[in-house]
């Protein structure tokens, strides 16, 4: 199935929401309200091969939640609506700030957070 949704929709959005179901199930709900900004996974209906590990994937979304910071935006990111992760304006990185060497990156829950980055 093709769509041509960019994949950086989620910059444009400012309030509102928007769900993405595979097969009549949710797979991914989007929400926006002002500087907030959140995806919760449902479920992971794909698998990617040549993934990089989680440490990588840590150290690479550092600019991203610089440049959230940056500007006053937080995104939250959410599996089965339990906050995993958090980038930007209202991280709080306590012990994340030895890994991830960022104050703008929060780890809520490490092993859902391990859950999203093998798919990922």
């Amino acid at each position: 199935m093709k769509n041509n949704l960019p994949s950086n929709f989620l910059s444009s959005l400012t309030n509102g929401s928007l769900s993405v179901k595979w097969d009549n199930k949710p797979a991914v709900s989007f929400s926006c309200n002002n500087s907030s900004k959140i995806i919760d996974i449902v479920d992971i209906p794909i698998k990617i091969s040549r993934k990089p590990g989680i440490i990588k994937q840590l150290s690479e979304a550092k600019d991203l939640a610089k440049k959230l910071k940056h500007e006053g935006i937080t995104l939250e990111i959410k599996l089965k609506g339990d906050t995993v992760l958090k980038l930007g304006k209202e991280a709080n990185p306590k012990l994340a700030k030895i890994v991830t060497l960022s104050n703008d990156i929060e780890i809520k829950d490490l092993k859902k957070l391990k859950k999203i980055t093998n798919v990922f």
